[in-house]
């Protein structure tokens, strides 16, 4: 049985918006509920998104900027479809269709800048902080830093490589979305384009790439943590509060390198760079 949970519609017990999908998406309103469910406590006053943010919830809010006019902060949150273009790879259809077609509603976001992803984040704290049937007085809707993003990634302890174990293929599954090709510890600094083996007892699995997508999964596929937390390793490498760094490895990455230590840098967007939220309660 494969771990993929390979899904063509929109679940919306996940995401926090809903749309007409003839022409356009429109913004049917704001459910703080939901918003609350989309959480799970990390520690203290702090939680995460239970998945990393979908091109739906990404398109409801780029749709209201437009509804306001606000074309300037349009521009912030624009998505470069053009970074899906590979001369390696034929990845054209990805271009044109995976920000907007339907079929992708519940995939990661990708390709989108920092500001665009810290100008969502305003964004929805704003929205909350506004509904007078919110259960927080006050939060802050922010990217985790590198230390709150390895705490949440590794359940709260330091024993494992990944969340759930020091093996990416456990009980004849895979566990994360990443490229397998060979060994587990292979590992591509992402400065300076070199690749490492790193040499133990601990073999990957080569050749097999049968519970692997061709790019991205859904954002609930696979295994959460005992946290509750979805492909915080593989999948889309997800955006730290500090600019150019970002954590977890992607579907792109060697198995190496989907660690919860990973760590890698980018300098612009990048069709495997997305974001998942964090909420602090500042007021309760």
């Amino acid at each position: 049985m494969k771990s993929i949970l390979l899904s063509f519609v929109v679940i919306f017990a996940i995401t926090f918006m809903s749309f007409n999908k003839e022409k356009t998406d429109k913004y049917e309103g704001f459910y703080w509920k939901d918003i609350e469910n989309s959480v799970v406590k990390i520690k203290n006053n702090l939680y995460a998104s239970k998945y990393e943010v979908t091109n739906v919830q990404f398109r409801a809010f780029r749709h209201i900027l437009l509804t306001k006019n606000q074309q300037d902060l349009f521009e912030v949150a624009k998505i470069d479809s053009s970074n899906w273009l590979d001369k390696s790879m034929y990845n054209e259809p990805y271009a044109n269709m995976y920000f907007w077609h339907p079929a992708y509603a519940n995939y990661p976001l990708v390709n989108v800048t920092f500001e665009g992803a810290k100008l969502f984040c305003e964004w929805l704290t704003n929205e909350y902080n506004a509904n007078p049937k919110r259960k927080y007085k006050k939060v802050l809707f922010r990217l985790p830093t590198v230390a709150e993003w390895e705490f949440a990634a590794s359940n709260g302890k330091d024993q494992f490589l990944y969340p759930w174990g020091n093996k990416l293929y456990m009980n004849q599954h895979f566990m994360c979305n990443f490229t397998g090709v060979g060994e587990e510890n292979i590992r591509m600094d992402t400065l300076t384009k070199k690749i490492f083996i790193e040499r133990d007892n601990s073999l990957g699995i080569a050749g097999s790439l049968s519970d692997n997508a061709d790019i991205t999964a859904p954002v609930n596929s696979y295994f959460p943590n005992e946290f509750g937390l979805y492909n915080v390793c593989g999948n889309v490498a997800e955006m730290t509060s500090e600019k150019g760094i970002s954590k977890g490895g992607s579907w792109k990455c060697l198995g190496g390198d989907v660690k919860i230590k990973s760590t890698a840098y980018y300098s612009k967007s990048q069709s495997d760079l997305g974001f998942r939220y964090f909420m602090e309660v500042v007021e309760q």
